[in-house]
């Protein structure tokens, strides 16, 4: 990131106004030099935007602006120390105010007590003013022009209106005209016919911004492009997608590939042991893995062609699909490929990718078309880049749609300059010329955020306001009262100007962003002179940059020094994460200058003591580290704004002095173990606007007890607030004390109580008296929010009834509050009736409320008490509701029509209603209130885990209908336009009509012995199958003939019985080989036919996992049976070969339990009791051989060594090594060579890879004998 220079100079000029209102110049002695400050400052103001436009063009300008940036950030440094020095109490060592002392004589009392200071502070300001005077002169040989004067193009517009852009990470928006579509079904009828088992890859290649990735995401995601019966989505039983940065970590990168592929890595860090697991993980079934933006083929051939080619051999009709813009790429890869180049839009989809950028235009009947000539010519100026035209699309949404606004977009001197290296757009350089100098900062800020890592709105913010690029436009603003407002619309303008792209929904966590690499490429050009991004084996040392004033370290393959960033003495922002080797010694000392320090995922404990001389720190994030404690003297950082320190569990208490940090604005100590001794006197911190986990307990001081509680009621501007701990609130009297009711800047209010679940304990170990739960009521009640609260959160709360400031009519104040989320209500009897009348609730989310024996017509109806129009909709604006854990809830009453009520004119319940997610409860059947015809939002339901669910019916406006685990399921109809559907395990649906557009339809069922007559009814184009029963492939086969006999030449049905039986075929060719002991055909046969063909067959994976457990492949054993425990937890046979793997890989506190676990589900086992009472024996006698080597019984020692081993010589792993080896030791403490020699041999049987080890442990001559024994070894296997 680069200052922005016409927004550097207004800065500093209002820390200079700042420091006259608080006559801190008159109190130095300095007044008249910092008068000369302001006025050279005001002087040059006029030209800075000028300079900072030809600076991109012009090296000598370039230089000349360098000069003036480094004057002003020298004067930031100096007026802050000026501000600290006047800031000192009059008693303190230096200091020089005293309240008591008039303003007049406290210059003079500076003289006497610190002329020193004064004096250098004074040299200091005449030497930046004599180089300012030299800058100013040199800058008239530039002729700059004022660009002042130049008239406001720019709309005044509401960014938080970008809101509909925050969805999901494939942006349609992206998507225009035939082309894309026709590309799209071209590639993927490419990926489905190809049934070769050698890798195949496709290359699409193009220049950055083409719409690469948007095509790879449109193919990815693809449900329609239909070929061979099948789309995308069908075809690839197992899909990845992962973003490659140019600087990849091998172990990150696997792991990830697992998790998208559905697989379980256990947190391994072993590259071997990932690499395995990853291909055990895509031998699944079919896969697609996508490499987007690949730079080289090193992920490709050092991490990835390895496991992707031998998942290959175990079946056919794999595809890698790679983005990049390099042409031979895929050639380098050594697998066969196509190659696919994106070429520029055409004209009209142009027009149409423009057109999706712009807000609609109400007044114009035919939009904008008036303005096509105008746009056509903008859109030429892009060369058909997708990227540059959205780009320019987010700039035209600023402005007022005329064709004035229009044509000066398209005159702009931004279009003509040259200068800009080549990879570089003049569309994007456009859209950054207009913005604000402010934003500008704000968005080049952005570049110091690697590519792979998220740009997250709630940590960016207060950086750029510990920077000062916020400044409230409002001179008359107190407190800088919108500071943190002022930039969240900056942020929201970056994205609606698609200069950042959203990557998750803003609405519940917070929005995350990226930065596509193109405009990424532009904003490092920008900031190239003041900021530096280092990745793995570069050094900060060695920058090229004389002053680096913002410093980004994120290293994946290497652990960097932290001594390597000593020389950085200008830097202002530090961002670090990663691992950094901090020694005993190192310290900040020389970081003097920071502003911002950001330290994640890092052990930074030592760096604490020194944290106090960055007297310039605002910001300070020390997330996820090893820290135990802030210092004691933080108080002393009186510029320190932002704290946060979430996530660091060894920070078990606040230091006293924190109260003391007046401009604090934000503290986070969420998820860190701070849980009480919160300082007294934390109320005074008034500019606190955000406070995350604060522990709310009981205090005891002079004054008997207190509650922390009274701290939040003395801070008036708090916008975030998340407490814990309310539990340990003895009187609702105390909660009053928060006066939460009367903060009127809170959007963002978490409650929070410790439950027995959030405790790590069981239920039945907390048992809530009355009187407990009756405090916990009054409290909440206490706890209202203000009306402008727009996102809450109630946690743990265990009150039989929720507060009446959640029942009508006392919800109708809360018209902002939009996201609503109560989890764990363990005692809450009944849901409230207030919430029907939120007029802006988009989410609603209700889980584990146990006791919530049914939902009623007031939950969501209107009462007749309440003033609203009986036509007025309950929930009017609701998208979302999910309802979970209501494990008693049996009954919803909401009847089709109700008196009064015009259902056709808006005003039936939830009319906006676009997904409904119901899990684990006893509801019976869906109300009829949902059945209304006139309910057009509706698209998505998901039913998992209802036992006492009957029937699914008239779900009209559905397309998508999920039903897990639903075993009374008998009746499914009536759902005209649904067009994909999943049933897994309802083993009595009987009925299954009225879904005449009814597309793809999966039916999984681990108990089902023949396929249901229902299919009969049914004619999907996507039919899937999966259930443990096809290994009864005679009873599936005459299912499925009968199927066929009922519809006729159905593709769909020949397809999956043809598939039935070459699996029957290859299963019993399984078995016959397993019997013969050709364990590793077994394993073939399954991988590439059975279950491709019958991926829910039980059988086939038990099989296979025993013959990897005769290959002595134990991490593959723990990965399939993983997969098998995943589905059916409670599976013998799983758990048996799991807890062998476990036991052959030496982890035998792991293979315990899972035999044990077994046992409990079924004590007679005899194969459980055998290896469960032979392990226990196992351990007995090893625990007995090492207690009498510890006492010096070696004879003893020796025989009981021999027999541990002859308990399982077939134990032939880490454990028999170690046996072995201790045996070994033994016998060289008895002098017995012979046996030692005897006893190293067995060793090396088991693994020849232990000679330095035995080296290490023996003295004997006879080491040479067991070295010629592994050479012995060795030569047998040529």
């Amino acid at each position: 990131m680069a200052a922005v220079l016409d927004a550097m100079a207004p800065y500093v000029k209002k820390m200079i106004m700042d420091m006259a209102e608080e006559e801190v110049s008159m109190l130095l002695g300095v007044s008249s030099e910092i008068l000369k400050l302001e006025g050279n400052l005001d002087n040059l103001k006029a030209f800075l935007a000028d300079a900072e436009r030809k600076r991109i063009t012009d090296e000598t300008v370039q230089r000349w602006v360098m000069k003036l940036k480094n004057v002003m950030y020298e004067a930031t440094d100096i007026l802050d120390l000026c501000n600290l020095e006047a800031d000192k109490p009059m008693g303190s060592k230096g200091g020089i105010l005293e309240d008591k002392v008039p303003s007049c004589f406290q210059s003079w009392l500076l003289c006497l007590r610190n002329p020193m200071f004064a004096h250098e502070i004074g040299s200091q300001i005449k030497e930046l003013n004599h180089r300012l005077d030299g800058i100013h002169k040199e800058a008239k040989k530039f002729n700059f022009i004022d660009l002042g004067s130049y008239p406001e193009q720019r709309m005044p517009t509401n960014a938080r209106q970008t809101s509909q852009k925050m969805t999901s990470e494939f942006d349609e928006s992206s998507i225009v005209g035939e082309k894309i579509e026709m590309e799209t079904r071209e590639l993927a009828q490419l990926l489905i016919t190809n049934r070769n088992h050698n890798i195949k890859v496709v290359s699409i290649v193009g220049t950055g911004g083409m719409g690469k990735t948007t095509l790879a995401q449109k193919i990815f995601n693809d449900t329609t492009s239909i070929f061979d019966d099948t789309t995308v989505q069908e075809h690839f039983k197992v899909k990845i997608w992962l973003s490659i940065t140019q600087h990849f970590d091998e172990v990150v990168l696997l792991r990830t590939a697992i998790e998208h592929a559905g697989g379980v890595h256990g947190g391994a860090q072993d590259k071997t042991l990932l690499t395995r697991t990853l291909i055990d993980t895509l031998s699944k079934g079919r896969f697609f893995l996508v490499l987007d933006d690949l730079w080289s083929d090193e992920a490709w051939s050092q991490v990835l062609s390895v496991p992707i080619k031998k998942a290959s051999q175990k079946q056919a009709g794999n595809w890698v699909l790679i983005t990049t813009r390099l042409e031979n790429l895929a050639q380098q890869m050594g697998a066969s490929f196509y190659q696919h180049h994106v070429s520029p839009l055409n004209e009209e989809d142009a027009w149409s990718l423009l057109n999706k950028q712009l807000p609609p235009s109400p007044s114009e009947v035919g939009g904008i078309d008036h303005l096509k000539d105008v746009g056509m010519k903008i859109i030429n100026k892009c060369g058909g880049l997708p990227l540059a035209i959205k780009v320019m699309g987010g700039l035209l949404s600023t402005r007022h749609q005329s064709e004035g606004d229009w044509k000066a977009v398209l005159n702009h001197r931004a279009w003509s300059v040259v200068g800009l290296p080549k990879e570089l757009d003049n569309g994007i350089f456009l859209s950054y010329e207009d913005l604000s100098p402010q934003l500008k900062q704000c968005f080049l800020y952005c570049s110091l955020f690697p590519k792979g890592t998220s740009i997250w709105r709630t940590s960016v913010i207060p950086m750029w306001i510990s920077e000062g690029f916020i400044q409230p436009e409002d001179k008359s603003t107190t407190h800088d009262d919108r500071l943190e407002e002022l930039a969240t619309d900056y942020y929201q303008e970056l994205i609606k100007r698609n200069l950042i792209e959203p990557t998750e929904s803003i609405s519940v966590t917070g929005s995350a962003c990226t930065m596509h690499d193109v405009v990424r490429s532009f904003a490092e050009f920008m900031a190239r002179e003041e900021s530096l991004v280092i990745q793995d084996d570069q050094t900060a040392g060695g920058s090229s940059q004389s002053l680096v004033r913002r410093l980004s370290i994120r290293s994946t393959k290497s652990v960097p020094e932290w001594n390597t960033l000593q020389k950085q003495k200008t830097v202002r922002t530090l961002i670090i994460n990663c691992r950094i080797n901090i020694k005993p010694g190192d310290s900040l000392r020389s970081l003097s200058t920071l502003r911002v320090l950001f330290i994640s995922d890092a052990d930074c404990d030592r760096l604490v003591d020194s944290l106090c001389q960055l007297r310039h720190l605002r910001f300070l994030h020390l997330g996820n580290t090893d820290i135990s404690r802030l210092p004691d003297n933080i108080g002393r950082m009186k510029f320190l704004q932002h704290i946060v320190v979430l996530g660091s569990r060894n920070l078990e208490s606040l230091p006293r002095s924190i109260i003391e940090l007046v401009h604090l604005r934000t503290l986070d100590i969420s998820y860190s173990n701070v849980n009480s001794a919160v300082p007294k006197g934390f109320g005074g911190l008034k500019n606190l606007r955000t406070l995350y986990g604060f522990p709310v307990h009981m205090v005891r001081d002079e004054d008997g007890y207190r509650c922390s509680l009274e701290e939040i009621g003395a801070l008036p501007l708090l916008r975030d607030l998340s407490l814990r701990g309310l539990e340990n609130v003895s009187t609702s009297s105390l909660a009053k004390e928060a006066r939460i009711r009367d903060k009127e800047h809170l959007v963002y209010l978490e409650l929070n109580w410790s439950s027995s679940r959030s405790m790590g304990t069981r239920d039945d170990e907390i048992i809530k008296t009355q009187e407990q739960q009756q405090v916990a009521e009054e409290v909440l009640e206490e706890l209202c929010p203000p009306s402008c609260v727009y996102h809450m959160v109630i946690r743990g709360y265990f009150g039989c009834r929720l507060p009446y400031w959640m029942e009508v009519p006392a919800t109708a104040v809360f018209r902002s509050l939009s996201y609503l989320m109560m989890d764990n209500l363990s005692c809450c009897t009944q849901l409230p009736t207030g919430l029907c009348q939120l007029p802006s609730l988009k989410l609603l989310q209700i889980t584990d409320a146990p006791v919530v024996k049914s939902v009623g017509l007031k939950f969501q109806a209107f009462s007749s008490s309440t003033s609203a129009s009986a036509s007025a909709a309950a929930f009017p604006f609701l998208v979302s509701l999910c309802l979970e854990g209501l494990c008693e809830w049996e009954e919803w009453e909401w009847e089709l029509e109700q008196q009064g009520v015009d259902l056709t004119a808006g005003g039936m319940a939830m009319p906006a209603l676009e997904r409904l997610q119901i899990r684990n409860c006893n509801l019976r059947c869906l109300p009829l209130g949902l059945t209304n015809s006139k309910r057009y939002a509706l698209r998505q339901v998901e039913l998992h885990r209802l036992p006492n669910l009957i029937s699914v019916e008239k779900l009209h406006s559905v397309v998508v209908l999920d039903v897990f685990d639903c075993p009374e399921l008998k009746r499914i109809s009536g759902l005209s336009r649904l067009q994909k559907m999943r049933i897994v395990n309802c083993p009595n649906l009987e009925a299954l009509e009225g879904v005449p557009v009814l597309n793809s339809f999966e039916l999984e069922d681990a108990t089902m012995e023949k396929l249901p007559s229902y299919l009969g009814g049914i004619n999907p184009r996507h039919l899937k199958l999966a259930c443990s029963s096809k290994s009864r492939y005679k009873e599936a086969e005459s299912d499925y003939n009968k199927h066929l006999e009922l519809n006729p030449g159905s593709a769909s049905v020949e397809k999956e019985l043809s598939q039935l039986l070459q699996a029957q075929n290859s299963l019993q060719s399984a078995y016959g080989q397993f019997d013969s002991g050709d364990f590793s055909k077994v394993v073939e046969y399954i991988n590439k036919i059975v279950l491709v063909f019958s991926p829910g067959c039980l059988k086939a994976k038990l099989l296979k996992a025993k013959a990897l457990l005769a290959l002595k492949d134990y991490s593959s054993v723990i990965s399939e049976t993983g997969f098998i425990l995943k589905e059916d937890e409670d599976n013998l046979d799983a758990l048996l070969l799991r807890g062998h793997a476990y036991y052959y890989l030496a982890d035998h506190d792991v293979a315990s339990r899972h035999y044990q676990k077994g046992l409990r589900l079924d004590p007679e086992h005899s194969e459980l009791k055998k290896a469960y009472f032979g392990l226990k024996n196992l351990l007995k006698k090893t625990k007995s051989v090492e207690d009498n080597a510890a006492k010096g019984k070696l004879r003893v020692s020796v025989e009981d060594y021999k027999t541990a081993l002859a308990m399982d010589p077939d134990h032939t792993t880490a454990y028999n090594v170690h046996l072995y080896l201790e045996l070994c030791k033994t016998l060289v403490r008895l002098g017995r060579s012979k046996e030692e020699i005897s006893s190293c041999t067995e060793a090396l049987s088991i693994d020849s890879e232990l000679v330095d080890a035995l080296t290490q442990v023996t003295c004997l001559p006879g080491i040479t004998q067991i070295i010629n024994v592994k050479f012995r070894m060795q030569t047998q296997h040529f």
